[in-house]
């Protein structure tokens, strides 16, 4: 499939870690041929930390850290569009969603965390680390936003190639 080239609006990813936002917007930015910025990787390369040694310092410090990051990718991205993977608890802050919602078609990918929990390492997320009941709690919280949010949902639970081609669908 052949979509035209510099896509006028931003497409951003939001859901829960593990909800496949950063692999499939990977695939997404190299099928539009368009720039992505996974903003985890942009804080940690920003920082010159790790996720992890960020919220050692308390997840309110990685919150302020991650709003900047988020608005700094908003400007830089303006008036080419790129593909962006949020953290999973970037709709925590309205003005994180709002400084999105300029520019952007916001898709939720919806993942049930049982899903979740076959396919990642919770060890490696720092809000997970205290077990999966901390991953349900988080879901109980999230989903609300993650549907106020969005644009579009589409759920992940399958196989990435099926919501890659959904979302293409959609986007076309």
């Amino acid at each position: 499939m052949v979509m035209k080239k510099g896509f006028d609006k931003n497409i951003v990813f939001i859901g829960m870690p593990g909800s496949g936002k950063s692999t499939i917007g990977s695939i997404v930015a190299e099928m539009l041929d368009m720039p992505f910025i996974d903003i985890d990787d942009y804080i940690e390369e920003r920082e010159e930390k790790s996720i992890n040694q960020i919220f050692k310092q308390g997840e309110e410090h990685f919150r302020d850290i991650e709003t900047s990051a988020i608005k700094e990718v908003c400007k830089r991205s303006y008036p080419n569009a790129v593909v962006i993977s949020t953290g999973g608890g970037a709709v925590k802050r309205p003005e994180n969603m709002e400084a999105l919602k300029e520019n952007s078609i916001i898709i939720f990918l919806n993942r049930s965390v049982n899903k979740i929990i076959g396919d990642i390492d919770i060890q490696k997320r720092p809000l997970l680390a205290e077990g999966e009941e901390k991953l349900y709690k988080l879901y109980e919280e999230r989903y609300p936003l993650y549907n106020m949010y969005s644009d579009i949902k589409i759920d992940n639970d399958f196989c990435i190639d099926d919501a890659v081609d959904e979302i293409m669908g959609i986007l076309k």
